[in-house]
């Protein structure tokens, strides 16, 4: 799979970003744009994540998790010196025993975009092609 980013205009800030055959907005943050910027999305992939696994994972198991809300709250004060924090708050809807509530979590900690933030080594790769 790749994801194609074109510049809206040229000299523009403001760019699509097309996934899946989905074009998503991309642009600088405030005051320069209006964003999403790549911060934006980089956090909601790891929300998305968590809260599709849960939900996922709830199914399988015949949880009664109704419905999952994620909230991810970004540290960026220190990345300039190599650290970014995230903050994933969930709010989980449903009758939900503490014990499933526990199980729950230990999921969240374990999807595909946490475990590829913090426990994979992610090599990039940074190549120029001439335009046609």
């Amino acid at each position: 799979m790749s994801i194609r980013v074109r510049q809206n205009a040229p000299n523009a800030l403001q760019f699509t970003a097309t996934a899946e055959g989905h074009d998503l907005p991309l642009a600088m943050p405030q005051p320069v744009g209006e964003g999403p910027d790549p911060h934006d999305y980089f956090d909601t992939a790891l929300g998305g994540c968590k809260a599709m696994t849960l939900m996922v994972y709830a199914q399988r198991k015949a949880l009664p998790l109704e419905s999952v809300g994620v909230e991810v709250v970004r540290d960026a004060s220190e990345e300039r010196k190599g650290v970014y924090r995230l903050t994933a708050k969930l709010t989980l809807h449903g009758e939900l025993s503490d014990a499933q509530i526990d199980e729950l979590l230990a999921v969240a900690e374990k999807c595909p975009i946490h475990k590829l933030m913090t426990a994979v080594d992610v090599q990039v790769s940074t190549l120029i092609v001439r335009p046609d």
